[in-house]
Protein backbone atom coordinates (compact mmCIF):
# COMPACT_ATOMS: atom_id res chain seq x y z
CA UNK A 1 0.00 0.00 0.00
CA UNK A 2 1.65 3.63 -0.78
CA UNK A 3 0.84 6.54 1.35
CA UNK A 4 0.31 9.72 -0.06
CA UNK A 5 0.79 12.89 2.39
CA UNK A 6 -1.17 15.82 1.13
CA UNK A 7 0.23 19.32 1.05
CA UNK A 8 -1.41 20.27 4.17
CA UNK A 9 -0.23 17.21 6.17
CA UNK A 10 3.57 17.40 5.61
CA UNK A 11 5.47 18.08 8.69
CA UNK A 12 5.85 21.73 8.59
CA UNK A 13 10.25 22.59 8.97
CA UNK A 14 10.76 24.33 12.34
CA UNK A 15 11.48 28.12 12.13
CA UNK A 16 15.68 28.23 11.18
CA UNK A 17 17.35 30.53 14.29
CA UNK A 18 19.73 33.27 12.45
CA UNK A 19 23.58 32.54 12.59
CA UNK A 20 24.82 34.68 14.76
CA UNK A 21 28.11 36.97 13.47
CA UNK A 22 30.86 35.67 13.46
CA UNK A 23 32.91 37.30 16.51
CA UNK A 24 29.60 37.82 17.95
CA UNK A 25 29.86 37.55 22.19
CA UNK A 26 26.92 37.17 24.68
CA UNK A 27 28.52 40.21 27.39
CA UNK A 28 28.56 42.69 24.73
CA UNK A 29 25.63 45.11 23.08
CA UNK A 30 26.12 44.43 19.79
CA UNK A 31 24.37 43.10 16.80
CA UNK A 32 27.33 42.33 14.14
CA UNK A 33 30.52 43.48 15.60
CA UNK A 34 31.60 44.43 11.54
CA UNK A 35 28.76 46.90 11.85
CA UNK A 36 29.08 48.44 15.24
CA UNK A 37 30.76 51.43 14.38
CA UNK A 38 28.28 52.29 11.55
CA UNK A 39 25.23 51.34 14.33
CA UNK A 40 26.60 53.82 17.13
CA UNK A 41 27.38 56.94 14.65
CA UNK A 42 23.64 56.25 13.89
CA UNK A 43 22.31 56.50 17.50
CA UNK A 44 24.46 58.86 18.13
CA UNK A 45 22.65 60.44 15.52
CA UNK A 46 18.78 59.73 16.14
CA UNK A 47 19.45 61.56 19.49
CA UNK A 48 20.94 64.61 18.20
CA UNK A 49 18.59 66.30 15.58
CA UNK A 50 22.13 69.25 14.89
CA UNK A 51 24.37 66.09 13.71
CA UNK A 52 23.97 63.88 10.09
CA UNK A 53 26.65 61.92 8.60
CA UNK A 54 27.69 61.73 5.03
CA UNK A 55 26.26 58.82 2.75
CA UNK A 56 28.88 56.67 2.55
CA UNK A 57 28.73 53.60 4.69
CA UNK A 58 30.86 51.54 5.02
CA UNK A 59 33.94 53.39 3.63
CA UNK A 60 32.98 56.27 4.62
CA UNK A 61 31.67 57.22 8.64
CA UNK A 62 31.91 61.06 8.81
CA UNK A 63 29.57 62.85 10.90
CA UNK A 64 28.87 66.82 10.31
CA UNK A 65 26.98 69.72 11.62
CA UNK A 66 23.42 69.45 9.70
CA UNK A 67 23.16 73.52 10.59
CA UNK A 68 26.71 74.27 8.79
CA UNK A 69 26.46 77.36 6.13
CA UNK A 70 30.42 77.09 5.26
CA UNK A 71 30.28 80.55 6.40
CA UNK A 72 32.94 80.54 9.54
CA UNK A 73 36.66 78.28 9.42
CA UNK A 74 35.68 74.68 9.71
CA UNK A 75 37.04 72.35 12.06
CA UNK A 76 37.71 68.55 11.27
CA UNK A 77 39.29 66.33 13.49
CA UNK A 78 39.09 62.20 13.66
CA UNK A 79 40.90 59.18 14.26
CA UNK A 80 39.64 55.44 15.24
CA UNK A 81 36.51 54.27 16.79
CA UNK A 82 36.31 53.01 20.63
CA UNK A 83 36.85 56.41 21.96
CA UNK A 84 33.28 57.70 22.31
CA UNK A 85 32.34 59.95 22.19
CA UNK A 86 35.36 61.34 21.13
CA UNK A 87 35.32 62.14 17.97
CA UNK A 88 31.66 62.85 16.51
CA UNK A 89 30.09 63.57 19.91
CA UNK A 90 32.02 66.96 20.20
CA UNK A 91 30.31 68.07 17.01
CA UNK A 92 28.45 70.86 17.14
CA UNK A 93 28.24 74.71 16.92
CA UNK A 94 31.46 76.15 18.74
CA UNK A 95 33.66 72.68 18.64
CA UNK A 96 34.20 70.33 15.60
CA UNK A 97 32.16 70.93 12.36
CA UNK A 98 33.06 66.90 11.34
CA UNK A 99 34.29 64.42 12.44
CA UNK A 100 35.45 61.17 11.03
CA UNK A 101 35.80 57.44 12.12
CA UNK A 102 37.33 54.54 11.06
CA UNK A 103 36.72 51.35 12.41
CA UNK A 104 38.12 50.33 16.42
CA UNK A 105 41.13 51.73 17.10
CA UNK A 106 41.92 51.87 13.51
CA UNK A 107 42.77 55.44 11.74
CA UNK A 108 40.00 56.60 8.85
CA UNK A 109 41.12 55.92 5.19
CA UNK A 110 42.20 58.93 3.05
CA UNK A 111 38.99 59.44 0.95
CA UNK A 112 37.01 59.38 4.51
CA UNK A 113 38.95 62.30 6.05
CA UNK A 114 39.09 64.38 2.36
CA UNK A 115 35.24 63.58 2.05
CA UNK A 116 34.84 65.41 5.71
CA UNK A 117 37.24 68.39 4.24
CA UNK A 118 35.31 68.98 1.08
CA UNK A 119 31.80 68.88 2.75
CA UNK A 120 32.45 71.51 5.42
CA UNK A 121 35.28 73.65 4.08
CA UNK A 122 33.97 76.79 2.40
CA UNK A 123 36.32 80.53 1.41
CA UNK A 124 37.30 81.05 4.91
CA UNK A 125 38.85 77.23 5.03
CA UNK A 126 39.64 74.23 6.90
CA UNK A 127 41.80 73.59 10.32
CA UNK A 128 42.45 69.91 10.54
CA UNK A 129 43.52 68.72 14.05
CA UNK A 130 45.59 65.46 13.98
CA UNK A 131 46.26 63.31 17.14
CA UNK A 132 50.42 62.01 17.43
CA UNK A 133 49.59 58.22 15.76
CA UNK A 134 51.14 57.04 12.82
CA UNK A 135 47.62 56.04 10.79
CA UNK A 136 45.94 59.60 11.61
CA UNK A 137 49.29 61.19 10.76
CA UNK A 138 49.73 60.10 7.16
CA UNK A 139 46.13 59.67 6.29
CA UNK A 140 44.65 63.08 7.76
CA UNK A 141 48.02 64.74 6.45
CA UNK A 142 47.44 63.55 2.43
CA UNK A 143 43.83 64.23 2.58
CA UNK A 144 44.48 67.54 3.68
CA UNK A 145 47.24 67.82 1.00
CA UNK A 146 44.82 66.59 -1.84
CA UNK A 147 42.01 69.22 -0.87
CA UNK A 148 44.74 72.14 -0.97
CA UNK A 149 46.20 70.75 -4.70
CA UNK A 150 43.20 68.87 -6.27
CA UNK A 151 40.56 71.13 -4.74
CA UNK A 152 42.12 74.31 -4.35
CA UNK A 153 41.19 74.72 -0.84
CA UNK A 154 42.39 76.55 2.30
CA UNK A 155 43.49 73.77 4.72
CA UNK A 156 45.82 74.00 7.79
CA UNK A 157 46.79 70.89 10.32
CA UNK A 158 48.00 70.74 13.69
CA UNK A 159 49.14 67.63 15.25
CA UNK A 160 48.15 66.60 19.09
CA UNK A 161 50.62 65.53 21.64
CA UNK A 162 49.62 65.76 24.78
CA UNK A 163 50.59 62.55 26.44
CA UNK A 164 53.96 63.17 28.63
CA UNK A 165 53.97 59.11 29.43
CA UNK A 166 56.60 57.96 26.53
CA UNK A 167 58.66 59.64 24.18
CA UNK A 168 55.83 58.43 21.53
CA UNK A 169 54.14 61.70 22.55
CA UNK A 170 50.76 60.06 21.53
CA UNK A 171 47.61 62.40 20.73
CA UNK A 172 45.10 61.33 23.97
CA UNK A 173 42.27 63.38 26.00
CA UNK A 174 43.92 66.58 25.94
CA UNK A 175 43.20 66.89 22.20
CA UNK A 176 39.94 67.95 23.55
CA UNK A 177 40.99 71.39 24.79
CA UNK A 178 42.38 71.96 21.39
CA UNK A 179 39.14 71.22 19.87
CA UNK A 180 37.32 73.46 22.07
CA UNK A 181 39.52 76.55 22.26
CA UNK A 182 39.73 76.24 18.70
CA UNK A 183 36.26 75.64 17.63
CA UNK A 184 35.51 78.50 20.41
CA UNK A 185 37.30 80.42 17.88
CA UNK A 186 36.17 79.48 14.98
CA UNK A 187 32.61 80.37 16.16
CA UNK A 188 33.65 83.99 16.82
CA UNK A 189 34.69 84.51 13.67
CA UNK A 190 38.42 84.61 13.56
CA UNK A 191 40.74 83.58 10.88
CA UNK A 192 42.07 80.25 9.68
CA UNK A 193 45.68 81.92 10.85
CA UNK A 194 44.21 83.05 13.95
CA UNK A 195 42.12 79.59 14.87
CA UNK A 196 45.61 77.86 13.98
CA UNK A 197 47.25 79.77 16.53
CA UNK A 198 44.73 79.23 19.00
CA UNK A 199 45.12 75.53 18.28
CA UNK A 200 48.88 75.37 18.48
CA UNK A 201 48.80 77.39 21.96
CA UNK A 202 47.09 74.35 23.85
CA UNK A 203 49.16 72.22 21.72
CA UNK A 204 52.28 74.11 23.54
CA UNK A 205 50.58 74.64 26.85
CA UNK A 206 49.16 71.27 27.71
CA UNK A 207 50.17 67.73 29.16
CA UNK A 208 48.50 64.69 29.59
CA UNK A 209 48.73 61.41 31.60
CA UNK A 210 46.34 58.18 32.28
CA UNK A 211 46.56 55.46 34.73
CA UNK A 212 44.37 52.09 34.23
CA UNK A 213 44.03 49.17 36.44
CA UNK A 214 43.20 47.08 32.96
CA UNK A 215 43.34 47.31 29.72
CA UNK A 216 41.05 46.90 26.80
CA UNK A 217 39.81 43.89 27.89
CA UNK A 218 36.59 43.32 25.07
CA UNK A 219 39.35 43.50 22.46
CA UNK A 220 42.36 41.27 24.38
CA UNK A 221 43.00 39.38 27.08
CA UNK A 222 43.76 42.03 30.13
CA UNK A 223 47.41 42.59 30.76
CA UNK A 224 46.97 44.46 33.55
CA UNK A 225 48.02 42.17 36.47
CA UNK A 226 45.92 42.06 39.65
CA UNK A 227 46.91 44.17 41.89
CA UNK A 228 48.56 46.49 39.84
CA UNK A 229 48.27 49.67 37.75
CA UNK A 230 49.74 51.08 34.61
CA UNK A 231 51.24 54.50 34.66
CA UNK A 232 50.67 56.06 31.02
CA UNK A 233 48.87 52.62 29.19
CA UNK A 234 48.00 54.01 25.88
CA UNK A 235 44.20 54.48 24.51
CA UNK A 236 44.70 51.23 22.71
CA UNK A 237 46.52 49.26 25.18
CA UNK A 238 49.93 50.73 23.94
CA UNK A 239 52.40 50.15 26.94
CA UNK A 240 52.67 52.88 29.50
CA UNK A 241 55.55 54.19 31.22
CA UNK A 242 55.91 51.80 34.34
CA UNK A 243 53.61 49.14 36.27
CA UNK A 244 52.80 49.62 39.96
CA UNK A 245 51.00 48.44 42.81
CA UNK A 246 47.71 49.59 43.32
CA UNK A 247 47.13 52.67 45.33
CA UNK A 248 44.51 55.12 46.93
CA UNK A 249 43.08 57.78 44.59
CA UNK A 250 44.91 60.21 46.52
CA UNK A 251 48.28 58.91 45.77
CA UNK A 252 47.03 57.89 42.18
CA UNK A 253 46.03 61.33 41.66
CA UNK A 254 49.39 63.11 43.09
CA UNK A 255 51.26 60.53 40.88
CA UNK A 256 49.69 61.60 38.01
CA UNK A 257 49.98 65.55 38.65
CA UNK A 258 53.71 64.87 39.36
CA UNK A 259 54.32 63.29 36.41
CA UNK A 260 52.68 65.87 34.23
CA UNK A 261 54.03 68.94 36.14
CA UNK A 262 57.18 67.91 35.41
CA UNK A 263 56.83 68.54 31.55
CA UNK A 264 57.96 71.90 30.88
CA UNK A 265 54.59 72.74 28.53
CA UNK A 266 52.67 73.09 31.83
CA UNK A 267 55.76 73.52 34.78
CA UNK A 268 55.07 77.11 35.36
CA UNK A 269 51.84 77.65 34.66
CA UNK A 270 50.08 79.88 37.92
CA UNK A 271 46.70 78.95 36.72
CA UNK A 272 45.79 75.52 35.25
CA UNK A 273 42.17 73.75 33.59
CA UNK A 274 42.21 70.73 34.66
CA UNK A 275 40.31 68.19 32.04
CA UNK A 276 39.39 64.65 34.23
CA UNK A 277 38.80 61.88 31.95
CA UNK A 278 37.12 58.71 32.73
CA UNK A 279 38.73 56.33 30.13
CA UNK A 280 35.22 53.68 29.94
CA UNK A 281 34.32 51.69 32.75
CA UNK A 282 35.23 53.61 35.93
CA UNK A 283 31.66 54.32 38.03
CA UNK A 284 30.90 57.80 38.75
CA UNK A 285 31.35 57.69 42.36
CA UNK A 286 34.68 56.63 41.90
CA UNK A 287 34.86 59.51 39.23
CA UNK A 288 34.12 62.09 42.06
CA UNK A 289 36.44 60.91 44.66
CA UNK A 290 39.40 61.37 42.13
CA UNK A 291 37.98 65.06 41.57
CA UNK A 292 37.99 65.37 45.36
CA UNK A 293 41.52 64.28 45.63
CA UNK A 294 42.41 66.66 42.65
CA UNK A 295 41.33 69.68 44.67
CA UNK A 296 42.73 68.37 47.88
CA UNK A 297 46.18 68.29 46.23
CA UNK A 298 49.22 70.52 46.92
CA UNK A 299 48.49 72.06 43.16
CA UNK A 300 45.12 72.81 43.99
CA UNK A 301 45.57 76.37 43.92
CA UNK A 302 46.34 76.51 40.51
CA UNK A 303 43.61 74.84 39.14
CA UNK A 304 40.86 77.55 38.00
CA UNK A 305 38.80 75.28 35.96
CA UNK A 306 37.52 72.10 35.93
CA UNK A 307 36.27 69.97 32.67
CA UNK A 308 34.19 66.71 34.10
CA UNK A 309 34.75 64.13 34.89
CA UNK A 310 33.19 62.45 32.69
CA UNK A 311 33.83 59.95 29.79
CA UNK A 312 35.35 62.17 26.92
CA UNK A 313 38.41 60.10 25.57
CA UNK A 314 37.41 56.43 26.58
CA UNK A 315 38.90 53.08 25.12
CA UNK A 316 36.35 51.33 25.21
CA UNK A 317 35.81 49.35 28.73
CA UNK A 318 39.09 50.88 30.04
CA UNK A 319 39.34 50.73 34.03
CA UNK A 320 41.16 53.82 34.46
CA UNK A 321 41.35 58.10 34.03
CA UNK A 322 43.23 60.52 32.57
CA UNK A 323 44.37 64.46 33.53
CA UNK A 324 44.95 66.54 31.42
CA UNK A 325 46.53 70.25 31.85
CA UNK A 326 46.42 73.38 30.00
CA UNK A 327 47.98 76.72 30.95
CA UNK A 328 45.44 79.17 31.30
CA UNK A 329 45.48 83.18 30.65
CA UNK A 330 42.51 85.30 30.66
CA UNK A 331 41.68 84.72 27.05
CA UNK A 332 41.73 80.56 26.59
CA UNK A 333 39.65 81.01 30.11
CA UNK A 334 37.36 82.67 28.02
CA UNK A 335 37.43 80.14 24.63
CA UNK A 336 37.08 77.09 26.90
CA UNK A 337 33.72 78.52 28.87
CA UNK A 338 32.58 79.95 25.48
CA UNK A 339 28.53 78.27 24.64
CA UNK A 340 28.91 74.95 22.50
CA UNK A 341 26.19 72.99 21.02
CA UNK A 342 28.20 69.10 21.19
CA UNK A 343 26.24 67.16 23.05
CA UNK A 344 29.16 65.38 24.83
CA UNK A 345 31.27 68.42 25.85
CA UNK A 346 30.69 68.74 29.77
CA UNK A 347 31.13 72.28 30.13
CA UNK A 348 34.81 73.99 31.55
CA UNK A 349 33.45 75.57 35.34
CA UNK A 350 35.15 77.28 37.75
CA UNK A 351 37.12 74.95 40.69
CA UNK A 352 35.93 75.25 43.82
CA UNK A 353 38.52 75.18 46.61
CA UNK A 354 35.69 73.74 49.25
CA UNK A 355 32.44 71.80 49.18
CA UNK A 356 29.54 73.96 49.87
CA UNK A 357 28.37 72.76 53.03
CA UNK A 358 24.88 74.38 54.71
CA UNK A 359 23.72 73.55 58.22
CA UNK A 360 20.97 70.82 58.56
CA UNK A 361 17.95 70.80 60.51
CA UNK A 362 18.39 69.59 63.91
CA UNK A 363 16.79 66.00 64.32
CA UNK A 364 17.68 64.64 67.57
CA UNK A 365 15.31 66.09 70.31
CA UNK A 366 16.22 64.02 73.27
CA UNK A 367 19.29 64.67 75.37
CA UNK A 368 20.66 61.88 77.20
CA UNK A 369 22.35 61.85 80.79
CA UNK A 370 25.13 59.73 80.74
CA UNK A 371 25.21 56.91 83.47
CA UNK A 372 27.36 53.53 83.95
CA UNK A 373 26.69 50.14 84.33
CA UNK A 374 29.14 47.63 83.67
CA UNK A 375 27.71 44.64 82.64
CA UNK A 376 25.70 46.47 79.84
CA UNK A 377 28.68 48.22 78.60
CA UNK A 378 30.58 44.85 78.48
CA UNK A 379 27.70 43.50 76.60
CA UNK A 380 27.31 45.99 74.06
CA UNK A 381 31.13 46.09 73.54
CA UNK A 382 30.92 42.73 72.94
CA UNK A 383 28.32 42.70 70.38
CA UNK A 384 30.40 45.83 68.86
CA UNK A 385 33.20 43.37 68.52
CA UNK A 386 31.63 40.54 66.93
CA UNK A 387 29.82 42.31 64.62
CA UNK A 388 33.01 44.06 63.26
CA UNK A 389 35.18 40.75 63.05
CA UNK A 390 31.92 39.05 60.93
CA UNK A 391 32.01 42.10 58.57
CA UNK A 392 33.50 39.76 56.03
CA UNK A 393 31.13 36.99 56.63
CA UNK A 394 27.80 38.81 56.77
CA UNK A 395 28.84 40.20 53.28
CA UNK A 396 29.70 37.06 51.68
CA UNK A 397 26.43 35.55 52.98
CA UNK A 398 24.39 38.55 51.57
CA UNK A 399 26.12 38.68 48.57
CA UNK A 400 24.38 35.27 47.72
CA UNK A 401 21.22 36.77 48.09
CA UNK A 402 21.33 40.38 48.49
CA UNK A 403 23.64 43.27 47.61
CA UNK A 404 26.69 41.79 49.38
CA UNK A 405 26.66 44.82 52.10
CA UNK A 406 25.02 43.72 55.42
CA UNK A 407 28.17 43.01 57.36
CA UNK A 408 29.63 46.69 56.09
CA UNK A 409 26.53 48.16 56.99
CA UNK A 410 26.11 46.33 60.73
CA UNK A 411 30.05 47.12 61.41
CA UNK A 412 29.77 50.92 60.54
CA UNK A 413 26.92 50.48 63.44
CA UNK A 414 28.90 49.09 65.56
CA UNK A 415 31.82 51.22 65.52
CA UNK A 416 29.02 53.73 66.05
CA UNK A 417 27.98 52.27 69.14
CA UNK A 418 31.42 51.88 70.53
CA UNK A 419 32.13 55.77 69.79
CA UNK A 420 29.02 56.77 71.64
CA UNK A 421 28.77 54.67 74.35
CA UNK A 422 30.22 56.38 76.74
CA UNK A 423 27.59 59.11 76.76
CA UNK A 424 24.69 56.47 77.18
CA UNK A 425 22.41 56.40 79.61
CA UNK A 426 23.26 52.27 80.38
CA UNK A 427 21.85 52.46 83.83
CA UNK A 428 18.47 52.74 82.54
CA UNK A 429 17.66 50.26 79.99
CA UNK A 430 14.35 51.75 78.34
CA UNK A 431 16.48 55.19 77.70
CA UNK A 432 19.80 53.10 76.95
CA UNK A 433 17.21 51.02 73.91
CA UNK A 434 15.99 54.10 72.82
CA UNK A 435 19.12 55.49 72.03
CA UNK A 436 19.81 52.66 70.33
CA UNK A 437 17.11 53.50 68.50
CA UNK A 438 18.06 56.70 67.44
CA UNK A 439 21.70 55.88 66.19
CA UNK A 440 20.92 52.96 64.38
CA UNK A 441 18.03 55.21 62.91
CA UNK A 442 20.60 57.88 62.19
CA UNK A 443 23.78 55.76 60.73
CA UNK A 444 22.58 52.96 59.33
CA UNK A 445 21.20 52.67 55.89
CA UNK A 446 19.76 50.01 54.34
CA UNK A 447 16.62 47.74 55.43
CA UNK A 448 18.91 46.67 58.57
CA UNK A 449 18.74 50.15 59.90
CA UNK A 450 15.30 50.89 60.13
CA UNK A 451 14.64 47.48 61.53
CA UNK A 452 16.82 47.72 64.33
CA UNK A 453 16.09 50.88 64.98
CA UNK A 454 12.19 49.85 64.82
CA UNK A 455 13.26 46.77 67.36
CA UNK A 456 15.16 48.82 69.53
CA UNK A 457 12.37 51.57 69.95
CA UNK A 458 9.64 48.83 70.55
CA UNK A 459 11.70 47.07 73.15
CA UNK A 460 12.20 50.92 75.00
CA UNK A 461 8.37 51.54 74.97
CA UNK A 462 8.01 48.34 76.94
CA UNK A 463 10.09 48.74 79.18
CA UNK A 464 8.58 52.00 80.16
CA UNK A 465 5.21 50.43 80.17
Amino acid sequence: VQWTLKTEDKPKDKPKTPARPSGYTAKRFLNDPALAVQEAIDGLLLTNPKLARLDGYPDIKVVVRADWDKGKVALVSGGGAGHEPMHAGFVGQGMLTAAVSGETFASPSIDAVLSAILQVTGPAGCLVVIKNYTGDRLNFTLAAQRARTEFGLKVETVITQDDVATSAKRGIAGTLLVHKAAGAAAEAGKSLSEVRAVAQKVIDTSASMGVSFSSVTRLKKDTVARGKMELGLGIHGEAGARVEPTAPVKEIVDTLLGEILKCDRVTGASELCVLVNNLGSVPPLEMSIVVKELMASEHAGKVKLLVGPAPMCTSLDMNGISLSLVALDSDLSALLTAPTAAPAWPGAAPAQAAPAVLPGPQLDTVTDTPSDDPAVAKALEAVCKALAAAEKELNTLDGKVGDADCGSTMATAAKRVSETQGSMPLSDPAATLAALSRLTGKSMGGSSGVLLSIMFGAMGEELKA
